[in-house]
């Protein structure tokens, strides 16, 4: 038995940018359809691979043959996961009939061309669709918060999504208490919500606020984000819509108290006054910001999180995911 975990290649520069343009203005499907199967591609590493790259990663230490997928077939990505944890890597077209495929949302219609049992990988509000026969039994649905399993009830009608656990790495976020972070520093992803990290900064700068200090960080290898993040007392959320959400929670394993947007509670670890302190408008997080100025409360939340966010490490949840599917799949193999 053997999982294949299917993720894009990662591919920057000219000519691999010039390529998509052409394929995302073409109006041939056939043209489309061809592409996918040459090029499933991406400029920088999404929090949805990185979490499948997780899952290949603990299902090789529950004791599984399990292999990452492009379709060059190339481990394109280097030291993705920033602690030198290597995974193997075969061509899409390489899979064998009796693998088993996960497949990430964004490309549910190369299920078709699976010959076993399928995983649709449903991470992403964006991203959900119906180009494949769902209600086949040789087909799961995972998904990855409540939120996403209701939107997942609404688009797959008579097929449940199981929820899966996402994967924080403490190995490389481990916890650091705010006393020994910069203090004031409040850190922000500018690709997610641009708009609303500045409009916050404005009002809390505008209302006398001179405690927290915003830095936008962008554009980091993980090994380097794992670097920057033991500096911040403070990580903002600012995304209208998440998939999987890591970085709140990765947040939380490195004692960062987390503000701000739930994603329509995607960001299901921000529990207000537990874990996190939330707010959906620019007004509620800067409320939330003057809080955060008392250093009683922000330890108080960050062993909170803390202790909430353990059960994602690869040791805990994951761990017994893996170890239960292997027996499921082992069977539903056996039935086939």
């Amino acid at each position: 038995m053997r999982f294949v975990f299917l993720i894009p290649d990662l591919k920057k520069g000219w000519p691999w940018n010039t390529i998509k343009t052409l394929v995302d203005f073409s109006r041939s499907q056939a043209v489309r359809d061809w592409a996918l199967r040459q090029w499933i591609a991406v400029d920088e590493v999404y929090g949805g691979t990185m979490n499948i790259m997780r899952h290949c990663w603990v299902a090789r230490q529950c004791g599984v043959d399990a292999v990452l997928a492009t379709m060059s077939g190339k481990d394109n990505y280097g030291d993705v996961f920033g602690l030198n944890r290597s995974l193997p890597f075969i061509r899409w077209r390489d899979r064998r009939p009796d693998d088993i495929c996960v497949v990430p949302d964004f490309v549910t219609q190369l299920i078709k061309d699976v010959k076993g049992l399928a995983i649709a990988y449903e991470q992403s509000p964006l991203q959900t669709k119906t180009d494949f026969d769902y209600l086949d039994d040789r087909v799961t649905l995972w998904t990855d918060s409540e939120r996403m399993k209701a939107l997942c009830a609404q688009t797959y009608p008579g097929k449940p999504a199981e929820i899966v656990p996402n994967i924080v790495d403490e190995a490389l976020f481990p916890f650091i208490p705010q006393a020994e972070r910069e203090e004031g520093l409040l850190f922000a992803f500018p690709r997610k919500g641009k708009d609303f990290i500045e409009a916050t900064q404005s009002l809390y700068q505008q209302q006398g606020g001179t405690f927290w200090r915003f830095e936008c960080i962008d554009g980091l290898t993980l090994r380097e984000l794992a670097q920057q993040f033991r500096r911040p007392q403070a990580f903002l959320a600012s995304a209208s819509f998440e998939g999987c959400a890591l970085p709140p929670q990765e947040a939380m394993a490195a004692g960062i108290v987390v503000v701000g947007k739930t994603a329509q509670e995607a960001n299901f670890c921000m529990q207000h006054g537990k874990t996190a302190l939330t707010g959906d408008t620019p007004e509620a997080v800067v409320q939330c910001l003057f809080q955060l100025e008392s250093a009683p409360l922000r330890t108080t939340l960050t062993h909170n999180a803390y202790d909430y966010i353990r059960q994602f490490f690869p040791e805990g949840q994951p761990k017994i995911f893996w170890q239960q599917k292997i027996q499921e799949f082992a069977l539903k193999q056996q039935s086939l």
